[in-house]
This record gives C-alpha cells, structure tokens and sequence, in this order.
C-alpha cells in the first residue's frame, strides 16, 4: 500500500488539466507503469526461484543471511508495485479527463 504522503501528493495532482499535447505523454506514462510492473513481477519471480536454490545450500547461515536480504527486497518491490498501480490509476484518471 503506498504511503500517505504519495497518495496525498497523488490525489492533489488529479486537479490537473493537461492540453492535448501532453496526453499522449500521460498514455506513455501509463505504458511505462505497465512495463515496470511486470519487470517487478518478473523479479519476485527471480527471488522466488533464488528461494528455491538457497533451500539445497549446504553454508546455511550465508543461506539465511540472503533469504532475509531476499524479503527486505520483495518487500520494498511490492512497495514499488504499490506505489505504481497507484500512479497508473493517476495516470488513467488524467487521461480520461483530458
């Protein structure tokens, strides 16, 4: 869930009129917020087969020490993902205003 402070930023900016010009940045934007979710995607899928590796590990403290590395990264790209998803409903909003 993204943070208040983002979400209140984010909701002031909705207010905004773009002219025609600028709506097809905002659709690009969009298109970029796509892609970026599912680079993230992409990447806890990476960390989730990365998991699996680190169970056959035979130096088990080196083993846990990047499992918890691990989360504190996934946990900071569903932040990310968050705080996206957030923007591309912004993004959205502004274009069908526009």
């Amino acid at each position: 869930m993204a943070d208040p402070i983002t979400q209140e930023s984010l909701a002031g900016a909705v207010e905004i009129a773009f002219p025609l010009s600028q709506t097809s940045l905002v659709a690009s934007a969009r298109r970029d917020c796509k892609s970026l979710q599912q680079s993230i995607a992409t990447m806890q899928q990476c960390l989730e087969a990365l998991d699996d590796f680190l169970r056959n590990l035979d130096d088990r403290p080196r083993a846990e020490t990047l499992r918890a590395h691990m989360a504190e990264l996934n946990d900071l790209l569903s932040l990310r993902l968050d705080q996206l998803s957030l923007t591309e409903r912004l993004l959205q909003e502004m274009l069908r205003r526009g």
